[in-house]
Parts: structure tokens; sequence; C-alpha cells
């Protein structure tokens, strides 16, 4: 078994080309890059882009347009969260939320204009949910703005992630809201999609949460029939293909079978894996992501792998 690759581009090769233009500062290119990725990659493509230190200069100086306006909002977004950083509230200092606040009201700026001019831009409405949790806009602004992202596109998988992060009590929402949406997304998500796994990201979610063991184990038995029915409807399903945000969903499953207790299903996940990784969930659920993944990964295949 070899080391994880937490890059994007381990299992998404494709993105590199547009890593090679913003390098080049390839204005042109980069254009040509999100002209030709299917739409369930946009999001992903969006946040290539926006995790790019310093890319907000070379988006100023490109001409203007929809998709330069959308990448400057999106690096406005992860520049808030860099300066707020990982650390709880408690520990971020007024400057910090100052500084995370501003980059925000950019974006929302951006993003304003942007579903005025085409209430249809799924895109934009999915950074609006972030931008709302991260200035704490409310549970009813959040749903509203999931509400006109899901008119034009029902089953955006990455929307209704940002929508259920969002309903959890970490941000003001509740188990019962953010359980209740996850299942909605299960219940409608078309077979073979990632929307499915939404449950399991909220499970996970909850999990982390629960720090005695035994108790977390409990509360994963409870939910192993649900569990199971999205990953029969997702990445089990026929009709599922590779497309991205699968490494992210089999982490999840892989993580939350290991910590019921169940091995021989997180062996499948690991398998399927084989030397993919990504920062969310192992980033999330350990401090150091590489060393859990491989703990996990020993424990639920050996050296069978």
């Amino acid at each position: 078994m070899t080391s994880p690759r937490f890059e994007l581009t381990a299992a998404f090769p494709v993105y590199l080309r547009l890593e090679a233009a913003l390098a080049a500062g390839d204005w042109p290119a980069v254009e040509q890059f999100f002209a030709t990725i299917p739409d369930d990659g946009m999001t992903v493509a969006v946040r290539v882009v926006a995790k790019v230190k310093g890319v907000e200069e070379f988006l100023r100086r490109v001409p203007p347009s929809r998709l330069s306006r959308l990448l400057l909002a999106a690096r406005h977004i992860v520049h808030a969260w860099e300066i707020r950083s990982d650390k709880l509230a408690k520990h971020v200092s007024a400057e910090q939320f100052a500084g995370m606040h501003e980059q925000l009201r950019s974006a929302e700026a951006i993003l304003i204009d942007l579903t005025a001019a085409d209430p249809s831009d799924v895109l934009a409405w999915r950074e609006r949910i972030t931008v709302c949790q991260g200035l704490g806009l409310g549970q009813s602004e959040a749903r509203r703005r999931y509400d006109r992202l899901a008119r034009a596109d029902p089953h955006h998988f990455s929307g209704q992630s940002a929508l259920a992060q969002q309903l959890c009590p970490k941000w003001g929402g509740s188990w019962d809201s953010l359980h209740g949406f996850a299942r909605e997304c299960l219940d409608a998500a078309p077979p073979g999609s990632l929307c499915a796994t939404v449950v399991a990201e909220a499970h996970l979610e909850h999990a982390h949460n629960i720090n005695d063991k035994d108790k977390r184990r409990e509360y994963l038995a409870g939910v192993e029939a649900e569990l199971d029915a999205a990953a029969r409807k997702s990445l089990f399903h026929p009709a599922f293909r590779p497309v991205p945000g699968w490494v992210e969903a089999h982490g999840v499953f892989a993580i939350l079978s290991s910590w019921a207790g169940n091995p021989h299903k997180a062996a499948v996940h690991f398998r399927a894996l084989g030397d993919l990784a990504s920062d969310y969930p192992w980033s999330w659920c350990y401090k150091n992501p590489a060393a859990g993944f491989e703990e996990l990964r020993s424990a639920a295949v050996g050296g069978n792998g």
C-alpha cells in the first residue's frame, strides 16, 4: 500500500491544464478550460482558481466578464477563511473577523450583480450560500439562496453540501434540520449521483461531535441502514460515474464504516480509493490526515489492499 495522495490532480489530471494556465497568467486558456469542462466539474474548477494565493490581482487585470467576476468573488471567499483560520471562534481575533467579513462583503457585492443578471447562475448562488454562512445571515436566508439555486439545478451536489453545512448546529441549525434535509437529498437523488451521499456527510458531522467512541459506534449502528441505502443509490449504483467529489464521498463512507466497527465495509471504500485521498474529510477528522487514512486503511484491508 502506498501513501495517500491528497492533490486533486491525482484523481483528475485534467485540472493540471487549469493550474498551468493560471501559473502562466494565460486568461484565454482559463476561459477555454471553463468552456470545455463538464458541468459536474465546474464547482471544483472554481475552487481550484480560488485557492491560488494572489490570483485576485490577475483576475482584476483580465477583461471583465461573468467568469472573471465569479472567480474573483470565489477568491474573496477563500481568502476570508484564510484570514479567519480554522481555529475555534473564541480563539479568532476581532481583527481577523473584520478582515474575513470585509472579504465576504466584497464577494457578496459581485455575486449579487451576477445573480441579478442571471437568476439561474447556479455557481454564483452556490458561492452565496457560503457567504451567508460566513456573515451569519441565518438559516432562512441560506435556505432562500439554496432554493434559488435549486430552481435551476435541483440536484446540484455542491449546493446541497453547502446548505447541509449551514444546517449544522455549529452554524445555528439543528441535527433534526440537517438530517431532514439530507434525507430529502437521498430521496430525490437521481440514481448514481453523489446527491445521496449528503446523508453520509450529515452523519459524519454528527458522529464527529460524539467524543465517546462507544457512544459514537452506537449512534452509527442506529443509522447503518440509511448509510447503506445512500451508498447503494450513489457510489455502488450501476449508473455511478467517478465525477468530482467521488474521492471525498468514498472517504466519508470509509471513516464512518471504520468508526462503526465495520472494517469489511470500510475495505470496499478503501479499495475503490487506492491511494487517492482528499482534504475533506481527512483533514477535518484527523490532525495528521495521512496518518489517519493509513491507520484506518490498514485496519480495513491490512496487507491485502
